[in-house]
């Protein structure tokens, strides 16, 4: 295959529009200054425009109807939060929630259609806390979960593999896939955190058994332990899986200095593992990742550690 690659990313003012009110991690702050430094990325990467906002239908192929009906009414009777739990909302969040949903779809087509080898979709608020009934965290939609749905039901593929490296466990694309044997889930976390899921011992059920792979990292590790874990067991369960489109959970919360984080990751870590995530494509998905933004809550540190992560998919 060759070494060039076309390269893309996804972000828009737009998404200010979710307001999560004062001192919230997941704040218009955070984004701003994600948003301004990737204005100088290197000139090889485009911009991804997208205005799309995710159909009923498509929000359903992990959703229940009546969950997507509660975040509507919820944001139009101006809550503060979503009834489900702790996701704190605005008037606005359920239509950038939905163009957030949206662009992860107009991704995957666009590299489905060869269009860009990879995207990273850089919008918010974050997915993966999501599950088919309930928001959790500071997600609403759960991004990931939908595009992998949308690439077998649209685009015909069968084995996709979901990377999560968010410093929280991914409970919601966990539980939505448990049990399914064409959809690999895996997740480097760190251990005894909110929300509290993710055991090593959580592989999967029924036919989805040992499609479920938690690699959950203890408190003050750095990147270092994580890539030994990587290489170690993710590695050999991608091999084995043959995944034809990877998607990526790409949380920059693991991050040293994060304030919700307690692992200490460079940049380089964030690289490191971008580059694996590439060989894994490039050796059984013609190349094909598309990145989803998710957590990250230093706004210089994310700002950082996403150039890095963006570089490294050229």
């Amino acid at each position: 295959m060759s070494t060039s690659r076309s390269i893309a990313v996804h972000y828009d003012s737009d998404y200010e529009r979710h307001d999560t009110g004062a001192g919230h991690p997941e704040s218009i702050l955070r984004y701003r200054t994600l948003c301004a430094a990737l204005e100088q990325r290197p000139e090889e990467i485009a911009r991804f425009i997208s205005q799309r906002r995710a159909t009923m239908q498509e929000l359903q192929y992990v959703h229940h109807a009546s969950y997507v009906d509660l975040v509507y009414r919820d944001c139009e009777t101006f809550a503060d939060a979503l009834r489900t739990g702790d996701t704190a909302i605005c008037e606005e969040s359920y239509d950038v929630a939905l163009r957030a949903t949206g662009a992860a779809l107009d991704a995957c087509d666009a590299v489905m259609s060869g269009t860009h080898q990879a995207i990273f979709s850089a919008t918010r608020p974050p997915g993966h806390h999501g599950t088919a009934n309930q928001g959790m965290g500071f997600c609403i939609f759960n991004h990931v979960a939908i595009a992998a749905r949308y690439l077998q039901e649209k685009h015909g593929l069968k084995r996709i593999a979901i990377i999560d490296w968010d410093v929280h466990h991914g409970n919601g694309t966990e539980a939505i896939f448990l049990e399914d044997a064409d959809v690999f889930y895996a997740s480097l976390h760190e251990d005894h955190i909110y929300p509290f899921t993710g055991s090593v011992n959580t592989k999967g059920i029924g036919a989805g058994l040992g499609t479920t792979l938690n690699l959950p990292l203890p408190h003050a590790s750095d990147g270092a332990i994580a890539l030994e874990q990587w290489d170690k067991h993710l590695t050999p369960a991608l091999e084995a899986f043959a995944p034809e489109f990877i998607l990526l959970s790409a949380g920059f919360d693991a991050r040293i200095d994060d304030p919700i984080g307690g692992l200490r990751w460079d940049d380089e870590t964030f690289a490191q593992m971008t580059r694996r995530s590439r060989a894994i494509a490039d050796r059984f998905a013609r190349g094909r990742i598309v990145s989803i933004l998710e957590g990250g809550y230093n706004p210089q540190g994310l700002a950082c550690a996403a150039l890095a992560h963006l570089r490294a998919l050229l």
